[in-house]
């Protein structure tokens, strides 16, 4: 009996046959895994994110009716673009009575985030204001836009703080140190500057 020795040719095309079989197998069973895992993976944070955009809005709308039904004194806030754009509002604070403020009109932006109220608001003042608690660009010292936030917190409460604080500033949480240091150590000349910037800047 005459058993036939393999050629090299048929070495090599029996190789390839089993070597794309092979890989066949491989990229079909990777292909047939990987679309499900990265399925799994995407559906759950793609959901979890329409259900919490959905309860920012319907937040933001409660806030909102709450704000139309009972207005603050001395505040405005509504959201901008006539209402359409309900992540940026634009708020106004009429300086309190018996301080430098009196009779000026400040206008302040609130920018919502997409997971508000599970964080603040970043509101900051767009009429330049005389305050050790505010700073040059508008930004705002105080405790609950930052680490004392709660998500039962509003936007009417901020505003409502925002104006005490026009008449009692905080100078241990300054913004701006020379401003603070007048406030702490001639009371009289912080009120005259005060009042002059308010005159300047916050009146028609």
């Amino acid at each position: 009996m005459k058993f036939e020795t393999p050629t090299k040719a048929k070495i090599n095309q029996n190789y390839l046959r089993l070597s794309s079989s092979s890989l066949h197998c491989a990229t079909t069973t990777t292909l047939q895994k990987r679309p499900h895992r990265r399925f799994s993976s995407f559906v759950r944070p793609s959901h979890q994110f329409a259900r919490r955009f959905a309860m920012t809005r319907r937040r933001i709308k409660k806030e909102l009716a709450e704000l139309e039904q009972e207005p603050i004194t001395g505040c405005t806030a509504a959201p901008m673009d006539d209402g359409r754009d309900l992540y940026h509002w634009r708020a106004s604070i009429e300086g309190p009575p018996e301080s430098p403020y009196e009779g000026g009109t400040f206008h302040l932006n609130i920018v919502l985030r997409r997971d508000y109220p599970c964080t603040p608001p970043i509101v900051e003042f767009v009429t330049d204001i005389y305050h050790p608690n505010v700073g040059e660009k508008g930004d705002i010292c105080l405790d609950i836009l930052k680490q004392t936030w709660a998500p039962a917190l509003t936007i009417q409460k901020v505003l409502l703080s925002i104006t005490s604080l026009l008449c009692d500033p905080n100078p241990n949480c300054a913004l701006r140190q020379d401003i603070a240091t007048m406030y702490r150590d001639n009371r009289e000349e912080y009120n005259r500057n005060a009042r002059g910037w308010t005159k300047k800047y916050a009146t028609v």
